[in-house]
């Protein structure tokens, strides 16, 4: 192979890695600014041969792909180590992300308390002092599933079966053989920060916020883990806690109870709410509702109107987005900031609306940066709520002229409860991504790589203005569905698909189609007209549910 490098072109033998060039230009020793290599768009970690010839850049660890593959290289650090305190058959699972860390638990119901957290914390920070290193094998993957079945693992081993490999890289350190979505860091010693936090019935593995080289602060998050557990346990007693299950259940038809489970459970829960906001004294006279890009905020809100129909309510539905100042030529908006809200606008109609006046609300038009107002008047009857939903619907800059005793605060969160193993879990961020993803090339005529290529600065805008006040929600609901990635994958595999090589987004595209490559697909006239998946895919062709 020709590989052009660091200004030099190598010739080396096929099959070598990133790792070998790194030693032939750099000796033995690891920078972070060389963790992982991008050959031609690709990712590829410093144990997988490269493609063929090209370029191989240098990847530092202070990136997206970087902090992933930290993160990834930290479970099986985890791994390494509770195998070597607790014996070679133990295990843990690693359920769902909680702040900046991991929720784990072991398989058994063992409970760890902190002293016992303080000696495999001590392991995995020997594993690491020795700069552990990481290889990659390439096994049979009937070899594979032969002995994923010999050691009890049948879920895996089905999914294994089922997708049609022929071979399979699995990574090694040490005694521990395992597999992961995703490229791995070159040793365990590139593992720098993170600690363990006892959090019954199982513990955190925290590790520093992404561009940092610290663990920082530990701040509780009740309601996130209380939801989560919530949806892992009702995963358990349907039956559907993993994507094997969930094939499974598609492949012999019980995903259409599944489905009707599921969106059972979100009307219910909107019932719920419904009476919770009917039944408080004083009266609930704002309702606030927000979160991330692509949490389901249009559709809850107009599902829970109907609730409060149900009981009696009758609210004015009022979007933040129409109280954007008009744009000025030549002057860029940031959207996700509040300062491009007309908060005085926003503050003097919702003042003059909760008084019982008769006012028009206004009507932001994205396309002209102008703002025009409505025909129809608006009036609250007496103890009415309003309902406001928008990116900054828990900032206290907005609405502290209500008392806080007659304002609820919702956060909507897409926290599925699915995993893929015990050690890689789904992440809830991307499952949000494939949804705009699909939306965006419906409404908006727009392009994965043009999605993918904003969604860093979504992202930083949720940061700023969302999660930064999340601690302030009264109430998280859980919009994320169990059945929904298999209908996201048919219609976002062939977005993806079509990012070339040459765009700076096509490594994160071919995570996105690792990540999605063990679901079955899933015909999108399952979705009923009213779920929340809807706002995503779109209205359905009139097949029968």
């Amino acid at each position: 192979m020709n590989i052009f490098c660091e200004g030099q072109t190598f010739a080396l033998p096929t099959g070598s890695t990133a790792g070998d060039l790194w030693r032939q230009l750099h000796g033995e020793a690891i920078s972070e600014e060389a963790v992982l290599a991008d050959c031609g768009g690709e990712i590829l970690d410093f144990q997988t041969p490269l493609p063929g010839d090209g370029t191989v850049r240098w990847v530092p660890l202070a990136s997206k792909p970087g902090y992933l593959a930290y993160q990834r290289t930290l479970i099986m650090l985890l791994v390494s180590a509770v195998k070597e305190v607790y014996g070679p058959e133990a295990d843990v699972q690693v359920k769902h992300s909680l702040g900046s860390g991991l929720y784990c638990r072991f398989p058994d119901g063992h409970i760890p308390r902190a002293g016992e957290l303080a000696r495999l914390e001590e392991a995995m920070r020997a594993i690491a002092a020795e700069a552990r290193p990481i290889r990659q094998v390439m096994l049979h993957c009937c070899d594979v599933v032969r002995f994923l079945r010999a050691k009890g693992c049948e879920a895996e081993a089905d999914l294994l079966e089922a997708r049609g490999f022929v071979q399979i890289g699995v990574y090694r350190a040490g005694d521990v053989t395992d597999y992961y979505f995703g490229p791995m860091l070159p040793h365990m010693g590139c593992i720098h920060a993170f600690c363990l936090s006892p959090y019954a019935p199982g513990f955190l593995l925290r590790f520093p916020d992404e561009g940092e080289h610290a663990v920082g602060p530990y701040q509780e998050e009740p309601l996130f883990a209380k939801v989560f557990l919530e949806a892992e346990e009702w995963g358990e007693i349907i039956g559907c806690h993993n994507v094997t299950e969930l094939n499974k259940a598609i492949d012999n038809g019980d995903i259409r109870h599944f489905i009707a489970m599921a969106e059972a459970r979100h009307e219910k829960s909107l019932g719920h709410l419904a009476d919770e906001i009917c039944g408080r004294k004083p009266k609930i006279r704002m309702v606030c509702i927000a979160g991330p890009s692509s949490a389901g905020k249009t559709t809850f809100m107009n599902r829970l109107l109907v609730h409060l129909w149900v009981n009696g309510v009758k609210p004015v539905m009022v979007s933040l987005d129409d109280f954007y100042k008009e744009r000025v030529p030549g002057v860029e908006v940031n959207y996700e900031n509040l300062d491009a809200l007309d908060v005085d606008l926003f503050q003097k109609l919702m003042g003059e609306l909760l008084e019982g006046r008769r006012i028009r609300l206004p009507r932001f038009d994205f396309r002209t940066g102008k703002q025009s107002w409505s025909e129809e008047e608006f009036q609250l009857g007496p103890d009415q709520p309003v309902l406001v939903e928008g990116l900054h619907g828990l900032n206290p800059e907005l609405t502290h002229f209500v008392p806080g005793y007659q304002c609820m605060h919702i956060y909507l969160g897409a926290l599925t409860q699915l995993s893929i193993n015990n050690h890689n879990r789904i992440s809830t961020t991307d499952t949000r991504l494939l949804r705009r993803m699909v939306r965006d090339a419906r409404t908006r005529g727009m392009d994965a790589e043009t999605t993918l290529a904003s969604w860093n600065r979504v992202r930083r805008g949720e940061e700023e203005n969302i999660f930064l006040f999340q601690g302030r929600a009264d109430v998280i609901f859980n919009t994320a569905l169990l059945y929904e990635l298999p209908v996201l994958k048919k219609k976002a595999m062939p977005l993806l698909r079509a990012i070339g090589r040459e765009s700076p987004q096509y490594a994160d595209a071919q995570r996105l189609l690792t990540f999605l490559m063990p679901f079955e697909e899933l015909d999108e006239n399952v979705v009923p007209d009213h779920s929340i998946l809807r706002e995503f895919i779109g209205e359905r062709d009139g097949a029968d549910f």
